[in-house]
Order: structure tokens, then sequence, then C-alpha cells
């Protein structure tokens, strides 16, 4: 029960017993139910409510997570390797831990620490290869590749969506830069053979999963829409020595997608509601 509801009961509560309609014991007894029941949902430690009451509990608890930052911050370059990896595992399960508890409870506080903690696998990850001298071409493709991995699974898993669309985009800038490894002096003919299928692919598994699991179905439909016009992102700007007229037909496509989301837009707005 929200705040506002709150107060309209107790509001009522209070006219039935001015105007003697329940006993005032029984009005007694429904007011101090809704307030418990207020301060159970206002539990969370770090809430305005909380702070303004001054808890030294709160604030201590504050102060160390503020504490450890700064110390891991400061110091997380000496500390040996192992205990570098244990670090960055332990902040990163506890922020996607806690990511997963306030799902349900505070929306806005899970997909913060979701938000955080997929920084923090990226920024560590580099901190690492950087630290260690190891060797780029190697260990960046596969931070890459563990962190779509990461992303998909828990954005699949928790259901927040643009987590799950970066663990994709993040697959797609390794199959980006594997294709202009194997094929740089591919043709735009190649290029499109290379992105469209799979963006039919992920067009299918929308529709797929609308049908079996809900609240999925518009990511992969939003993959398969950024796909369609891949060929012409990765021509102009992964690549070199593309004729002018490429620009010229990323404007067709983007105008060809445009129409066909209006003409079926009955069908993929029901998928993205779902």
């Amino acid at each position: 029960m929200n705040l506002e509801k709150r107060e309209i009961i107790i509001r009522e509560i209070q006219y039935w017993r001015r105007s003697k309609l329940l006993p005032e014991q029984y009005c007694d007894f429904l007011t101090n139910l809704y307030n418990d029941e207020a301060e159970i949902k206002d539990s969370n430690p770090v809430s305005l409510q909380n702070l303004q009451q001054g808890s030294i509990k709160v604030w201590l608890f504050g102060f160390g997570i503020i504490s450890l930052i700064f110390l891991i911050s400061l110091y997380f370059s000496v500390f040996p390797w192992p205990l570098q990896l244990a670090t960055a595992l332990c902040v990163l399960v506890v922020c996607y831990g806690y990511s997963a508890i306030y799902r349900d409870r505070n929306n806005m506080i899970s997909l913060l620490l979701a938000g955080v903690g997929s920084v923090l696998t990226l920024g560590f990850g580099l901190w690492l290869i950087a630290l260690h001298d190891l060797d780029p071409d190697f260990w960046r493709p596969l931070l890459i590749a563990g962190c779509g991995l990461l992303w998909c699974v828990l954005g699949f898993t928790l259901r927040i969506g643009l987590l799950h669309y970066c663990g994709f985009a993040f697959w797609a800038l390794l199959y980006a830069g594997f294709s202009g490894q194997m094929r740089p002096d591919a043709s735009m003919l190649e290029l499109e053979l290379i992105w469209l299928p799979l963006c039919v692919l992920m067009v299918w598994l929308s529709w797929l999963l609308y049908h079996k699991v809900s609240g999925v179905s518009g990511v992969y439909l939003g993959v398969g829409v950024s796909l369609w016009l891949m060929p012409e992102v990765d021509a102009l700007w992964l690549r070199q020595d593309y004729p002018g007229w490429v620009s010229l037909l990323l404007i067709v496509k983007v105008a060809a997608g445009l129409a066909l989301l209006f003409i079926f837009r009955k069908k993929w707005i029901t998928w993205v509601a779902s």
C-alpha cells in the first residue's frame, strides 16, 4: 500500500471516530495497524525517513560503505592478483545480488544496482588487463564475450530489458570485430549476408518467445531492429574505403524499417507489451 492510499484510509478512520460510526478503540487499532505497515515497508536502511531520524546504525553503515569504496579504489592496484579477483567478484555479487533482492521491492534501486554492477564488471576487467599487462588482443575480446554472456543471463533472469539488450550489443560488437578480421575487404553484399540472417533470427525469436516467455520478446525485437542497420554501420564506422552511396543506402533502410514497423505495428506492439 502506497503512502497516498494509507493517508486516505487514516483520514477516513479519523472521520469515523469523530462521527462515532465506529468505536474509538477500534479506530485506534486500525490507525496503529496501518502505521505499523508503513514502518515495515519503509524498512529500507537508506530511505530518507530513516536518514532523517538520525539512526546511528544507518550513518555508520553509510560511513562503512563509503570507506570501503575508497579503500578498494586506492589500494586495489597493490593487492595480489588473487585478492584483486576476489574483491572484484565480491563487489559484483553484492551489486547483482541486491539487485535481484530489490527487484520486486523497489524497482529503481534494483535497476541502479544492476547498472552499477555492469559498469564495475567492465571497469574491473579493463583495470585488471592494464595492471597485469595482459595481451589486449586476446583478453579484451574475452572480456567483451564474458560481459555479454553475463548481462544476457542476468537481464533475462531479472527481466531487465536494457541489461539484456546490452549483452546482445556486446556480442554484436565481438561479431563485428571477428568478421572484420576474417573479411576486411568484404563487399557490401557480403556485409548484408553477414548481418541480415541474424536480424531475421532475432525477430523470429521475438515472435517465438512472445508465445513462450513473457517480458523478453521486446528485447529480441529491439536487437533485430538494430541488426537491420548493422551492415551499413559496419561499413561506415568499422571499415574503410567504402563508397559514399552507403550513407544513402542507410537512409533507405531506415525508411524501409520504419515502413515495416508501421505495417506490422499491431503485431510487434503486442510483443513489446507482453
